[in-house]
C-alpha cells in the first residue's frame, strides 16, 4: 500500500505548521469542482504549503488529512474515547486520494489517535509526533494553547537521582496460607543528594515500570527537585503480576497486604524515610488508580495522601468510600487526588453494561463531597492516555509534597 505520492512529503516531518492562505475545507471545495486527474497537482501543492498533518485552523478546527493510495481510512482516538472509528471522507486526484475528518475541540486540548487504514491500525504516517500508550504508540496532536509540562525532558545541568533494583519477598497470608502474593520486581528512585537526607517523604506508583518508561518520573522528579517546586522524595515502582485481580477484583485486598507488609516494610527499612502516614502517598492510573484509592480509605495508618487519574469506579470502591466516612478513620491531614479527561473511555463493557469515565469521576467527586470527604478534582481536555497523565503528576506531586 503506497500511502505518499511524492518525495516533497517528507516536508512533513518539520515539527510547525505553516499556516496556509486558504482554509483546508476551501481548498476541498476548489478540488470537488475540478475533474479527478485534475486535482493531484492542486492538493499537492497546497499540501506541501502546509507541510504537517493535522492541519489545524483558528486554534479550534482539527482536519486529520491522509493523502495517499489506500481504498479505505478512518480515524479512532480519544475524540471517538476509542470506541468507534469515524470514517474520513475520500475524494479521488488521479493516482491517489485524499481523506479528510473535520472536528471542533477545544482550544487546549492534547490527544491521541491512529488511523485504519485499509482495515489496519496505525500512527498517521504525516505526523512526526508520536506517543507511548500501553497498546503501542500513537500520534498526537497538541492544540495551540495546550501548555505541556516543562518538566519531562532530561535538563543537563539537573543533578540526577539514582534508579535501585529490589525484590521483596512473597506473602504468604494468614490464615489462607494457600494465597501467595508473588515477588515482582521493584525500582526505586533516590534523589540526588540522598546520603546527606533525612526523613523523606514516600510516594508509591501502581504500575510502576510504565511510569518509569511512559511517564519518564525519574525525569520528572530530579526536574521538579532542583527548581524547589518538590520536597526531595523517595518513588516506589511497583508492577503488578496479576493486574486486574490485583487492582480490581479477587486479589486487590491480598495485594494491598503484601504492598503494606512487604513494600512499605522494606523501603522503611532501607531507606531514610519518614515513616508517618501523612509522609506517605499511593497513585495511579486507571486500575492502579482504583488500587490506590482502594488502599488509602481502607488503610489511613499507612497512607494518607493518594493520588488516582482517570480511576476505574467501582461498587466496592464506593463502598470503601462510604464506611471511611462512616467509621469517621479520616483524618484532618488526608489528602485525595481525582483527575480525568473529558475525552476519556466510554463505551460497552466486554460482559454487558457500559462505562463512561468522566461521569462516573464526576458522580464520585460529588460522592465524596457528601461524606464531607476534602478532595481536588480536575477535568482535562485530554483522554485515557499515559501521555495525558504525566501531563498532570507534577500537580499531583506538588498537591502533596509541594516544594517549601
Amino acid at each position: 500500500m503506497k500511502l505518499f505520492a511524492r518525495p516533497f512529503l517528507l516536508l512533513l516531518m518539520l515539527t510547525a505548521p505553516l499556516l496556509s492562505a486558504e482554509p483546508f475545507l476551501t481548498v476541498v471545495r476548489s478540488l470537488e469542482q475540478l475533474p479527478p486527474e485534475q486535482r493531484q497537482p492542486v492538493i499537492e501543492k497546497y499540501l506541501n504549503t502546509i507541510r504537517i498533518a493535522p492541519i489545524i485552523e483558528n486554534d479550534s478546527i482539527l482536519h486529520f488529512v491522509l493523502y495517499g493510495a489506500a481504498d479505505s481510512v478512518s480515524v479512532i482516538g480519544d475524540l471517538q474515547r476509542w470506541n468507534l472509528a469515524d470514517p474520513m471522507t475520500k475524494l479521488p486526484c488521479g493516482l491517489y486520494s485524499l481523506f479528510y475528518r473535520t472536528y471542533i475541540v477545544p482550544p487546549d486540548a492534547r490527544l491521541d489517535y491512529l488511523f485504519i487504514i485499509n482495515g489496519a491500525e496505525r500512527t498517521d504516517p504525516q505526523n512526526p509526533n508520536i506517543t507511548p500508550s500501553g497498546f503501542g504508540p500513537h500520534s498526537e496532536v497538541r492544540m495551540p494553547r495546550f501548555v505541556p509540562t516543562p518538566y519531562l525532558h532530561v535538563r543537563p545541568e539537573v543533578p540526577r537521582g539514582t534508579i535501585d533494583s529490589l525484590a521483596p519477598l512473597y506473602t504468604l497470608i494468614s490464615p489462607l496460607r494457600r494465597y501467595v502474593i508473588p515477588t515482582r520486581p521493584i525500582k526505586v528512585y533516590r534523589p540526588a543528594g540522598y546520603d546527606t537526607m533525612q526523613a523523606l517523604p514516600a510516594v508509591y506508583v501502581h504500575d510502576g515500570l510504565e511510569a518509569l518508561d511512559y511517564m519518564r518520573m525519574n525525569t520528572m522528579l530530579d526536574n521538579m527537585i532542583a527548581d524547589g517546586k518538590l520536597q526531595p522524595l523517595i518513588a516506589v515502582f511497583i508492577p503488578p503480576v496479576d493486574r486486574e485481580r490485583e487492582y480490581l477484583t479477587t486479589s486487590l485486598d491480598r495485594f494491598i497486604l503484601y504492598t503494606v507488609r512487604e513494600v512499605v516494610g522494606m523501603i522503611d527499612a532501607v531507606y531514610r524515610t519518614d515513616r508517618a502516614p501523612h509522609r506517605r502517598a499511593v497513585i495511579g492510573i486507571s486500575a492502579g488508580a482504583h488500587a490506590a484509592l482502594y488502599m488509602a480509605l481502607t488503610r489511613p495508618d499507612v497512607f494518607l495522601n493518594t493520588g488516582a487519574q482517570s480511576s476505574a469506579v467501582t461498587p466496592q470502591l464506593r463502598l470503601a468510600t462510604e464506611q471511611a466516612a462512616a467509621r469517621a478513620i479520616l483524618p484532618p491531614q488526608f489528602k485525595l487526588y481525582l483527575d480525568c479527561g473529558k475525552y476519556d473511555l466510554q463505551g460497552t463493557a466486554p460482559f454487558g453494561g457500559s462505562y463512561d469515565f468522566l461521569q462516573s469521576h464526576r458522580e464520585y467527586s460529588d460522592l465524596l463531597s457528601s461524606l464531607r470527604i476534602p478532595h481536588y478534582y480536575k477535568e482535562a481536555t485530554d483522554g485515557h492516555q499515559w501521555a495525558s497523565w504525566r501531563e498532570r503528576v507534577p500537580g499531583m506531586l506538588t498537591y502533596f509534597f509541594g516544594g517549601r
